[in-house]
């Protein structure tokens, strides 16, 4: 009965977020989530990225940060946005949806890094599943920058209340897209988003990998 009382109240408690953000245009996919470990669908409503739904108009600020990712670049989202957008992805090991996005998150950092785009992968999970991080994006093939937030402070930043969520960060630094949660073959709308702050495709070294030129290694090594 405690649980059930739980879940209603945390469906019910997302579901005026959902309209909040509704309200003020945030763009969300209607995939699965997992909240507080409580996997939700679009029939039982959708978290939300709480700092994105003020009320009013105009472009919200992405808040900034600095941080190493897993291999010991760092990574300044004010440096990123000069390259082009970023694309921040907030996932766990544990959460289902969140896996089931990496290949389309792989493919866009693929398709889309050599135009520009910055994708990051920013890791919730708490302190027993830290140390299995890198290996675990190493066997999913991830070659992203991965980043463990292990005092939870990019989580705190960006209010991120469900996993997994998407924030898509404009080259003036102002927040784009918001997508909370994932279901296969509804990313269209977030890849347009993605097409739509990039610069028209030209000739260059798609060898080169998209994050060299914004991040610095600390560490001497490239290894993902």
């Amino acid at each position: 009965m405690v649980r059930r009382a739980r879940t209603d109240a945390a469906r019910a408690f997302f579901a005026l977020m959902f309209a909040a953000l509704l309200r003020v245009g945030v763009s969300l996919s209607a995939g699965a989530v997992v909240v507080a470990g409580i996997s939700l669908t679009a029939s039982t409503s959708l978290g939300a990225v709480a700092s994105f739904a003020a009320v009013g108009k105009g472009p919200s600020p992405a808040p900034r940060f600095k941080v190493k990712d897993v291999s010991g670049r760092t990574l300044d989202l004010d440096v990123l946005v000069k390259r082009g957008p970023v694309l921040i992805d907030f996932w766990a090991t544990w959460c289902k949806p969140c896996l089931e996005a990496v290949p389309e998150l792989e493919r866009w950092y693929e398709t889309y890094g050599p135009r520009g785009l910055t994708v990051i992968g920013v890791s919730v999970d708490g302190p027993r599943n830290l140390s299995k991080v890198r290996p675990f994006a190493r066997r999913l093939g991830i070659t992203y920058p991965i980043v463990t937030d292990e005092d939870e402070r990019l989580r705190h930043l960006y209010q991120i209340i469900a996993m997994p969520t998407a924030v898509l960060i404009d080259r003036d630094g102002n927040v784009s897209t918001v997508r909370l949660g994932y279901r296969p073959g509804e990313g269209e709308e977030m890849e347009g988003s993605i097409v739509a702050l990039l610069p028209a495709p030209s000739v260059r070294d798609s060898s080169t990998s998209p994050t060299d030129s914004a991040a610095t290694d600390t560490s001497g090594t490239r290894e993902k």
